[in-house]
């Protein structure tokens, strides 16, 4: 950055005269910080508040300052650790206790990231009258705190699909650049968890995530992968100035208001700098080489605390820029139905019917809650287990299946089993209430996707990565689709983009073929046909865990039953995995389980797309 450049960092004065919250020494600090009450969260929250805003605007040597920010940050970090369990894993239009608590978790980042950034300009500035400290190390470590807070901060928002208050980026890339004109950017420092970094390691570690489209992301994936730039990959990344640029893929403008963005090698400018992301990517294709020889052994989520999917994810992120294969059309106001779920999805695939009205008799049975006649598992189904906050997770008749012996279990019909159990039947209205349907307006749409505006409140459960149906008005079937990104705005509808996989769905129960022949309990799949037309081939859509590369599970249909093997993962989420696969033989009741290969059958339905 060139020297005549200024550096645009914005900062309170300090005119008040009189702290009287605590002496201002960091003993004091310390003292005061223990005594807040525990069991007021709001109190606490509003005390730290009020102690940060008034410490800004005191003046005070910049060591001084230093030590009295680091007396509070036990409690600072406390304090954010409480509030973001009461507004994550809400819905995407916050409640409004929610939405003010998540607003006091950023107002402290923003004020003590303000208060660090007061240390380093004090610091410089003053350096002639400081003999304690090194106050080029002052500054280093000031800055440091600064950038880790304001990435914090940012976080935060990507974790609410929100859009970044203006300017937020503009701080970040100045941050930097003061310490990188101050000759700071190298300089080895500890953090406050004792990691040995530099002002660039911290710097990168905010700025990459901006390149790895967290809006496509899920909280708990956004938090894991933060973590893991932190700890384990920002020593992988490397940035570079002017000149250096013609191999990286991203550029930072230090001028301006944006996060990275891919290079496309006509952007000029001292202010430029260039992330090398060559190491990390190799890395992460290591990574997923590991987990595709070990075939899905698990290592990477134990290792990094990330599913694997999120490696697929950052790969194609950091890679070039994707080309869009169908332009857009906006919208025509149109209103689309919308059910939200791998569960509701097979709901409503199979025609409003539950998992145990899907199911044969004689496994539908194992499955009736407190049934006399035979044992039941209280186990519940994968679809639900691959994710634990599934909105249909309650739904205990969707295929909780015992594989407990049965022999003296007594098989009975559905109607004859709820007048056993005096229960009322099952019907399509007690569906409906478990399976939602929704409504939302089409914004713009593709023949690939749609960018839907919700028009009713967001389930609470609804994340990236999820699968969703849709129908339009008029038509009969489903189409199958992913969450691909998420945008909260305030005041306004929640916008979703979502991919299509499929224009239709076949359901199916599965279970998973074990040693010695074992079956598992039924588990709910769906079927996606082979569209020939843009050569995909037909694909089987299962929950995210219970199911790997080579597995033989057994299908169950309507009167039909298949043993299949699985073949390549083509694609997963945190929600659920794809899989291509091959038939293997039809089963009749009596039939074992062995491999013998045959044609395979026609599928019951020709593609939409296949008619385009």
């Amino acid at each position: 950055m060139s020297e005549s450049t200024p550096i645009k960092l914005r900062i309170p004065r300090q005119d008040l005269e009189q702290f009287r919250t605590f002496a201002l020494n960091a003993d004091a600090a310390r003292e005061w910080a223990k005594a807040l009450p525990a069991s007021d969260l709001r109190g606490t929250v509003g005390q730290l508040r009020e102690a940060a805003r008034d410490l800004n605007r005191v003046e005070m040597p910049p060591v001084q300052r230093h030590e009295i920010l680091e007396a509070l940050s036990p409690s600072l970090n406390s304090a954010l650790q409480q509030l973001s369990r009461r507004f994550l894993n809400q819905p995407l239009v916050l409640p409004e206790d929610a939405r003010q608590l998540a607003e006091l978790a950023e107002s402290l980042l923003s004020l003590f990231s303000t208060g660090y950034t007061l240390v380093a300009i004090h610091a410089i500035q003053r350096s002639s009258d400081e003999h304690r400290v090194n106050p080029a190390r002052l500054a280093c470590e000031a800055l440091q705190r600064a950038i880790e807070l304001t990435g914090r901060r940012m976080l935060q928002v990507f974790q609410l699909y929100q859009p970044l208050e203006a300017q937020s980026w503009l701080t970040l890339h100045q941050l930097y650049a003061l310490g990188e004109r101050q000759q700071l950017a190298r300089l080895p420092i500890r953090d406050q968890h004792g990691r040995e970094l530099t002002l660039t390691d911290a710097y990168l570690q905010v700025a990459v995530l901006g390149c790895c489209k967290p809006n496509q992301l899920r909280q708990t994936d956004l938090a894991g992968l933060y973590r893991a730039l932190q700890e384990r990959w920002g020593a992988m990344l490397q940035l570079q100035g002017v000149g250096s640029g013609a191999n990286n893929q991203f550029v930072i403008d230090l001028r301006s208001d944006q996060p990275p963005s891919y290079n496309t090698g006509t952007q000029r400018g001292s202010d430029l700098r260039y992330i090398d992301t060559g190491g990390l990517m190799a890395h992460l294709q290591q990574l997923k080489q590991q987990e595709r020889n070990q075939r899905g052994s698990g290592n990477l989520q134990r290792e990094l605390g990330l599913p694997p999917s999120i490696v697929d994810h950052l790969i194609a992120a950091l890679s070039a820029p994707g080309q869009r294969n169908f332009s857009r059309r906006s919208g025509s106001a149109e209103t689309l139905e919308v059910a939200v779920g791998l569960s509701s999805a097979h709901y409503h695939c199979a025609g409003g019917r539950t998992f145990r009205e899907f199911l044969p008799a004689h496994l539908a049975l194992a499955d009736a809650e407190d049934n006399p006649f035979g044992v039941r598992s209280r186990g519940s189904d994968l679809w639900e287990e691959s994710e634990t906050d599934d909105i249909h997770r309650g739904e205990a008749d969707a295929g909780s299946h015992s594989s407990a012996d049965s022999s003296h279990s007594v098989q009975v019909d559905p109607l004859t089993l709820a007048r056993i159990e005096e229960q009322p039947p099952p019907d399509e209205a007690r569906g409906q209430e478990r399976f939602t349907i929704y409504q939302a307006t089409v914004v713009n749409a593709s023949p690939g996707g749609y960018c839907l505006a919700w028009n009713d409140p967001t389930p609470v459960t609804l994340r990236s990565g999820d699968i969703l149906c849709v129908r339009e008005p008029g038509h009969e079937d489903w189409v199958i689709a992913t969450v691909r990104w998420i945008s909260a705005l305030e005041q306004a509808s929640t916008l979703i983009g979502l991919e299509l996989l499929s224009p239709r769905a076949m359901p199916y129960g599965t279970r998973v073929v074990g040693h010695g022949g074992a079956l598992s309990r039924p588990i709910r799949v769906l079927l996606l046909p082979e569209i020939p037309l843009v050569g995909k081939p037909h694909t089987l859509l299962t929950p995210r865990t219970g199911f790997r590369e080579r597995q033989r599970v057994v299908l169950l249909g309507d009167g039909e039953e298949f043993l299949i093997q699985l073949l390549r993962q083509v694609s997963a989420s945190s929600s659920y995995s794809q899989f291509d696969f091959r038939y293997i033989r039809e089963l009749e009741k009596s039939s074992s389980a062995v491999a013998e290969e045959v044609s395979l059958p026609r599928s019951s339905f020709d593609s939409l797309w296949s008619q385009i």
